[in-house]
């Protein structure tokens, strides 16, 4: 199921999308909209994903980037890759005899955390792995949770599951346990093939179930059912090189970040050149 590649799309391309949506991006804002920031995270995350890049090669593409742009504005949470507050993830999709790379859109944990301390309710909220050596335990009265949770110091072990908790300002305690069965049968469910470690699959996961089932704000219940799915047919994650270290990693992606500040504020000053006006006999007008 090989891709052809055949039109390389540069950083420029991506620019000049982006500038495009800029004024329709900002209708869907519903938080406090930064436009030329969220522009810029959102160059970020596509210049330093080739897969991304290539979604601009095909009308589908193109149009699932929008549709998962204006999701991302909804939220007003960044794209930029290294702050992990939401992200755009490229899939596989299969138009006529074509595959064509197609985008979505995923709230992830920081975004959560975020937006709920936002709404100035609550006063404490976490989301956090269980190993099989750590001690843990959660009581649900009709007064609200309670759970206590003791890592071990040394040799943790497997991971067992996960849980979410939120502490209400006005004192109301909500907890949420997953099994590591349970986040691996949603992963499964909804062909969640990412490079995201399970773990922060599983904090992730735990978290949204508990948010949905509260009603926090308006902000919060957006993010929390803001994730599209697209069914895709094999995994498409791009692997590190080998012999690559993280360090190295995260150079290049800091060199990418860089690259695309540049190109985004070039494309903000770059102005159409004005249409001569001719005659009906095309002749210019003097």
């Amino acid at each position: 199921m090989a891709q052809n590649r055949a039109v390389a799309v540069t950083d420029q391309d991506a620019g000049n999308f982006l500038q495009g949506l800029s004024k329709t991006l900002e209708t869907y804002a519903v938080r406090e909209y930064n436009q030329t920031s969220f522009t810029k995270s959102a160059m970020i995350a596509i210049v330093s994903n080739e897969d991304l890049k290539e979604c601009l090669n095909s009308v589908a593409g193109k149009e699932s980037l929008t549709n998962t742009l204006k999701m991302a504005a909804g939220t007003g949470l960044s794209l930029n890759p290294m702050e992990m507050k939401s992200a755009i993830i490229p899939r596989n999709k299969k138009v006529g005899d074509k595959w064509v790379k197609v985008a979505t859109y995923q709230v992830m944990k920081g975004g959560m955390i975020e937006l709920a301390l936002e709404s100035g309710k609550v006063e404490f909220i976490t989301s956090e792995t269980v190993r099989s050596a750590d001690s843990f335990e959660v009581s649900k009265t009709m007064d609200g949770d309670t759970y206590s949770f003791s890592p071990a110091r040394k040799q943790r072990g497997e991971i067992d599951g996960f849980f979410a908790a939120v502490k209400m300002k006005t004192g109301e305690c909500h907890v949420r346990y997953m099994a590591l069965e349970e986040t691996d049968a949603h992963r499964q469910q909804f062909s969640e093939k990412t490079s995201m470690p399970v773990e922060g699959y599983g904090e992730k996961t735990v978290l949204k179930r508990l948010l949905k089932n509260l009603h926090i704000s308006d902000d919060v219940d957006r993010a929390a059912g803001a994730d599209s799915f697209e069914p895709e047919e094999r995994d498409i994650t791009p692997q590190p090189e080998k012999g690559t270290s993280s360090e190295e990693l995260t150079d290049k992606l800091q060199a990418k970040q860089a690259e695309a500040v540049e190109t985004v504020e070039v494309a903000e000053v770059v102005e159409e050149k004005p249409t001569e006006k001719k005659h009906k006999n095309n002749q210019p007008v003097i």
